[in-house]
Order: C-alpha cells, then structure tokens, then sequence
C-alpha cells in the first residue's frame, strides 16, 4: 500500500500539474477571440479658429469646452489583439463640429459647421489587462466553465490616420476679411492619442469608453484659417462609447465567419455529436 506521506506527495503534485496546465491553458485563451469589432455613438470637439481654443493654460481646450459646441461622433472599429498587452486598431469616426465667435475672446462674427470623416490606425498598451491570473476554483465561473476575463481592462493608444473635412463659414456681422483663407474641403494628417477602459461583459460582449485627442497637420479642420489670429493647427477630440464583440479566431488565425474550412470541420462535428447521442438529446444538441 501506498504510504501516507508518498499518497500526500502525490495529490500535491497532482493538484500543481493541474493548475500549471488550468493556467497554461487559460493563458493562451485570448487566442480563441483575437477580433473585435464594434461600434457606438459619441461626441466632438473641434478647436479651430473660429470659436473655443487651445493654449498652455486651459489644458489643451479642455477648459474651453462649450457644450453649444459639442455634437455627433459614430465610431466603427476593428481591432487585433497581438498579445494579452498590445493590440492594434482600424479605426473610422463621423463626426460633426460646430462653433462660433460670440463666447470667445475676440468676436468677428463668423460660426461654422464641419463634417469629419477619420480614418486611422493606432496601437494599444493595456496597462491593466483584460486577461487574468487565477489561483484555484478562481479559474471557474458559476457554471464550471473556464473564465479568462477581468471585469475591467484600460488602455493608452497612439496612432496616425488622414480626416476629410467638409465645412461651410457663415459670416454674421461682418464681410469677410482680406486675411480669411477659406478651405471648405480639406484633407489632412492627423495623430491620434488618449485612454480608453472596457467593462468586460463575458467571453463575447463588452463595453468600451475612449477619450481621444486629435493632432493635426492642418488648420483648416473646420474649414477656415485668419493669418493674424491663427497660431498653431486645428486640433479635435471625440468622447466614444462603444459596443464590442469579439469574434471566433480559426486555427489558421482567421475569424471563423470567414474560414470556410473551420466552419465546415465545427458543423461535422456537431452532426457527429448529435449522432452519438441518444434520441431523447437530440434536440438539446440542436
């Protein structure tokens, strides 16, 4: 007969293995669901010449922020998770600016409206990861299933991308001046930064908030520039909350939807599974 010291031992080691694999496997779950795609609805803010500003002391326009000057942001995105850290985003943004002179320093009676349409691509560094580390029954959820997912995850990004901006200038008080240059279709560079944070729902579904700033090559984002009063380019910011849904990743790395291979492996097995079983489960299987 087994000892009682060696039959210790044994369950010891037993437990480790399991729990080194339990995390091995769970450490390579992000693999399962590396796409996401989402979308939702948000707000802009546009820094021009006309209207509110930035400078050193208003915290680079946040303090100038006007809600008559707020309107519509409609994100759309893909994103890739390179690893549980880094992940890159494919992102596209309608959004609709607004301002005018009258609350500002100097009024000159002019107000525009500007439509952007963006276009970017940025990378992501999750300081707090969407994945977890997990020590025992930790590793399973209330119904016994394997659970990879903090509740929350956040995130700084960096990117590049070009906006459209389609613009029309009103003037109101007076005529335009010598020094107006008027651009109501622009095209530029943009270099977008902030944070974000998800609230993770399950294995499937979350919820996203992102704060991005917006550094632009051009200064005529809302389509006007004065010589005498403009001292540094346009810049913008959308405020976006979004709905996510991580997609099922292939073994060839491709989302199944469009693996036709993997999906017709997955339906074989599942005919197979159904076959197997009695009549009675069947249609629980279904």
């Amino acid at each position: 007969m087994i000892k009682a010291e060696k039959l210790k031992f044994i369950i010891l080691a037993g437990i480790i293995v399991t729990s080194s694999l339990s995390e091995s496997v769970l450490g390579q779950r992000w693999k399962l669901r590396r796409y996401e795609v989402g979308g939702g609805l948000g707000i802009t803010q546009v820094f021009g010449d006309i209207g509110g500003t930035i400078d050193e002391s208003n915290w680079l326009g946040l303090k100038d922020i006007q809600i008559s000057e707020t309107n519509l942001a409609v994100p759309l995105y893909l994103r890739y998770k390179l690893d549980p850290v880094y992940s890159i985003k494919f992102n596209t943004v309608l959004g609709f600016g607004r301002g005018d002179d009258k609350n500002s320093r100097n009024d000159r009676g002019r107000e525009y409206k500007t439509m952007l349409l963006e276009f970017s691509v940025q990378g992501e560094y999750y300081f707090l990861s969407e994945e977890k580390r997990y020590k025992s029954a930790a590793m399973f959820n209330k119904r016994g299933m394997l659970n990879n997912y903090a509740s929350f995850g956040a995130y700084g990004f960096i990117g590049v991308g070009g906006v459209y901006s389609k613009s029309t200038i009103t003037y109101t008080t007076s005529d335009p001046a010598p020094s107006d240059d008027v651009k109501p279709n622009n095209f530029g560079v943009v270099f977008p930064v902030g944070l974000g944070i998800k609230y993770i729902i399950d294995d499937r579904w979350l919820i996203n908030g992102e704060l991005g700033y917006r550094i632009s090559v051009t200064d005529y984002i809302e389509g006007f520039s004065q010589l005498e009063y403009s001292k540094r380019n346009d810049v913008y910011y959308f405020l976006t909350f979004n709905v996510g849904y991580r997609l099922e990743t292939s073994r060839r790395g491709l989302p199944s939807v469009f693996d036709k291979e993997y999906r017709k492996a997955r339906s074989a097995t599942r005919r197979s599974r159904v076959r197997s079983q009695p009549r009675s489960k069947r249609g629980a299987l279904k």
